[in-house]
């Protein structure tokens, strides 16, 4: 906030306001300044603010008043001239509302300040993280026995929401199941197409455990391996490992992604992998850092986020072979402890009927 010249800054953002001081409901925002934290909120959601917020934040309750009247009110009484808010999340209209509510006084984006600290991880946030992971990789186990050629994509993400909730957690995001050619849509909603043999089927899907999550996805193939896939899923699967073993302190981001998308290049795939290599992992699925040609992040202990190549070629099908991944000291550590070698990824030869 110094940096920025601020008297206040205005945090916006859910996921920001709980990770700052444990509040997580709806329609509250979160006031800071050099001397106090004030969380405004409604009747709705009081007690739950008394009974989990530190004692040093304050509540202020907006009653009949608007967010954006009750924050202004507070900014008068505080004396506050420029106040930052949190640009990505505020919408256009309530920016308008604010803005006119605090006549006079400055308000300035400020950028990710929250979601910097967020990048890095604590060692409380790693233990949860580990265990979405482990979660995530015995709901997998668990969804794919028993597989018949009566099953949809949806029965099978079905599997995998249910799995989830007896587990104690829930989706962190509806599970993507693909099979065949439409595997090839890195981000397909599952449907009524039926598990057939001699084709892939792709699964990705996460946990939110505790209010962290996590992401994998394994490619399988239903029956016997066609020739194309062992060869693209072997390129795949040493294009992820060449990206996690260049994982160390300091190493761009962009680099990371580079090793990924150069080893795919060089077998003339390069093409076909049109997305990021990777994303944090946190308090959201996708936050930072950003793993890509374009990110400006620089990798540091305590960072959380996915390793996915991937090659989609349309009328075929695509393979995504996803990990959630630690920053550690020395390297890294995988938290999706998932098989992904290509033996493990055959699904009977027969599918049950």
């Amino acid at each position: 906030m110094a940096c920025h010249r601020l008297d206040g800054f205005l945090v916006v953002a859910r996921e920001n306001i709980f990770y700052l001081n444990g509040f997580s409901g709806d329609d509250s925002w979160l006031l800071i300044t050099a001397e106090r934290e004030i969380l405004i909120t409604d009747f709705r959601f009081q007690e739950q603010a008394d009974a989990n917020l530190p004692p040093e934040c304050e509540v202020s309750l907006r009653s009949r008043k608007s967010l954006s009247a009750k924050t202004a009110e507070l900014c008068r009484k505080l004396s506050l001239k420029k106040i930052g808010f949190e640009e990505r999340y505020l919408s256009y209209h309530k920016f308008h509302l604010l803005k006119k509510a605090l006549k006079s006084r400055e308000l300035r984006p400020a950028g990710d300040l929250v979601e910097v600290l967020r990048m890095i991880k604590d060692p409380e946030e790693i233990d949860l993280l580990r265990r979405s992971a482990r979660m995530t990789t015995r709901v997998l186990s668990m969804a794919m026995k028993g597989l018949t050629s009566a099953m949809t994509e949806s029965d099978l993400a079905g599997r995998v929401n249910i799995g989830l909730l007896r587990d104690g957690g829930r989706s962190a995001f509806p599970p993507i199941v693909a099979v065949g050619a439409r595997s090839s849509q890195p981000h397909a909603i599952a449907s009524c197409h039926h598990l057939e043999e001699e084709n892939i089927l792709l699964i990705d899907l996460g946990a939110e455990s505790e209010a962290y999550n996590s992401d994998m996805t394994r490619t399988f193939v239903l029956g016997n391996f066609p020739r194309k896939f062992k060869t693209i899923y072997r390129a795949v699967l040493g294009a992820q490992k060449k990206a996690i073993r260049s994982i160390r302190l300091g190493v761009p981001a962009s680099l990371i992604d580079g090793a990924a998308r150069g080893y795919l290049e060089e077998r003339g795939y390069g093409s076909y992998f049109g997305h990021s290599l990777g994303h944090g992992v946190g308090l959201e699925v996708h936050e930072r850092p950003v793993i890509s040609s374009r990110s400006r992040d620089i990798i540091k202990k305590g960072m959380v986020f996915t390793v996915e190549p991937g090659v989609y070629i349309p009328g075929w099908g695509g393979i995504r072979i996803e990990d959630t991944v630690l920053v550690t000291e020395n390297g890294y550590e995988i938290l999706t402890e998932y098989p992904k070698d290509l033996e493990s990824m055959v699904i009977k030869r027969n599918l049950k009927r």
